[in-house]
């Protein structure tokens, strides 16, 4: 399933510089896996399939809705995150 969210990264989490700049704009995400160690242990977990930015804990994520397949597409290439 697809989601869009506000991207608010915690300290805990270690994201690169170009991850970083994500901070505070609308992201698509698509539904991962429950982590099972460290500090998110128990959270679900979401990615942007095909890129870089690797998995995302739930709590990093404002405002978590579904959305389709078309407007996340959307979304990923407005950030120029389209492979």
């Amino acid at each position: 399933m697809f989601y869009e969210a506000i991207f608010q990264p915690s300290k805990k989490m270690k994201y690169t510089t170009k991850v970083k700049k994500l901070a505070g704009k609308n992201i698509g995400v698509k539904d991962g896996w429950i982590i099972d160690d460290g500090p998110f242990k128990g959270q679900n977990c979401f990615y942007i399939p095909n890129s870089t930015v690797g998995w995302i804990p739930q709590c990093d994520l404002i405002g978590l809705k579904p959305i389709s397949i078309v407007k996340w597409k959307e979304i990923k290439k407005s950030l120029g995150l389209d492979n």
